[in-house]
């Protein structure tokens, strides 16, 4: 069995996709056979190993300290022994821009061992032009430094791996999306006077939702809301309530705050078209979720969602207001009947190409080819120029 240690910043309920990914990530590998160390600076779920299928899962979460300095030396020394002790043949960073990860980084090269990096979203163009000076001083010293360490990334679509490609670096790329849970059927709620328009997702300048507020002045319909539902992040939600007010659509729109669990389970069975306004994803776990629960989704070309057209099940337009009031307007329009059976072919699609299970089987594989380069290199493993 082979033993992997994974190190994410925050894979607390509320940090957003990128703790969660990791977390679903390291569980799936685990049970596709590998034993797994999950370690980060906060985890909400009880510390402890589980066994899952073939492998197992350890989440721990690492000393912290009050200064800095002596933080990133306490989380050094503690990596080192948990390599010794665990036999670690392999450490994968989720995310970027972290000192935490930077010591993870460190004992790797330390160490001798394989480093890969599932960067999350962070070097899509928009993330890396937002706070744009601070991501290019880090780019020409410790953060370029850690991404020129690693053996191998981890792309969720070929836009993700594209965006590794711009910045020079020629190792090898793993195209391997995030995934959803598929276990559970849908429960839609029963029919309502009022339909739902339902936004999922961190409140962020980055997911666009400004121009969602400006599309449905456009297109606004009797007989329609929107639930945006997700954690405020920089203050954005104040912007948004201010242009909603200033555009007299306040009873139009609904915010919940973060949701998890039943809540955030009961959103999506209220729930009749799924809306992601984005600018940059890496992927959009809220747009795979979304279409689990046999809803129509409208997203943009920000996201790697061509899918949507391909399989029939949702649109997929340009960022931007125009793009997004297009979209929403077609929704609307539908067919009751169609937008029902474009939500089946949703559920579909996820259950064939993002169910967990196969998503794990593929990250083992392409992690054995990374430790034994005499294995048959995997077909989703692209390589410079490949």
């Amino acid at each position: 069995m082979k033993y992997q240690l994974h190190v994410v910043v925050n894979a607390g309920s509320a940090s957003g996709g990128e703790g969660l990914a990791a977390l679903r990530y390291a569980e799936s590998i685990g049970r596709a056979g590998c034993a797994v160390t999950l370690l980060s600076k906060h985890i909400s779920r009880k510390q402890g190993r589980e066994f899952i299928g073939m492998g197992s899962l350890e989440l721990l979460v690492v000393p912290s300290r009050r200064n800095l300095l002596l933080e990133l030396l306490a989380q050094y020394d503690y990596m080192q022994t948990l390599c010794e002790q665990k036999q670690i043949d392999l450490i994968h960073l989720h995310g970027m821009w972290s000192p935490f990860l930077a010591a993870a980084a460190l004992v790797a090269r330390k160490r001798g061992l394989p480093l890969v990096i599932s960067p999350h979203g962070c070097l899509e163009p928009w993330a890396l032009g937002y706070k744009r000076h601070k991501k290019l001083l880090a780019l020409r010293t410790y953060q370029g430094a850690i991404l020129r360490l690693a053996a191998l990334f981890v792309a969720t679509a070929d836009q993700e791996a594209n965006s590794v490609r711009r910045l020079g670096l020629r190792q090898p790329i793993a195209i391997i999306p995030n995934g959803v849970d598929v276990d559970s059927l849908p429960h839609p709620a029963a029919s309502r006077q009022v339909k739902t328009i339902l936004f999922l997702s961190r409140v962020h300048p980055k997911k666009g939702l400004l121009d969602l507020v400006e599309a449905w002045a456009i297109v606004r319909r009797p007989g329609w809301r929107i639930v945006i539902a997700g954690g405020d992040e920089e203050g954005h939600r104040a912007k948004l309530e201010a242009l909603i007010r200033a555009k007299g659509l306040e009873s139009d729109f609904e915010f919940v705050g973060f949701v998890d669990g039943a809540r955030k389970q009961a959103c999506l069975d209220e729930a009749d078209i799924f809306v992601l306004p984005t600018y940059s994803e890496n992927f959009g776990i809220a747009v795979a979720e979304a279409l689990a629960n046999e809803l129509p989704v409208i997203t943009t070309t920000g996201a790697p969602w061509q899918d949507l057209v391909t399989h029939h099940c949702g649109w997929w337009v340009a960022p931007g207001v125009q793009g997004v009031s297009n979209a929403l307007r077609d929704a609307i329009d539908c067919d009751p009947g169609e937008l029902k059976r474009m939500g089946q072919r949703g559920r579909r699609l996820v259950i064939d190409k993002y169910s967990w299970d196969k998503i794990g089987c593929a990250a083992l594989k392409v992690s054995k080819w990374l430790l034994d380069p005499s294995r048959p290199k995997p077909a989703i493993v692209k390589e410079d120029g490949a």
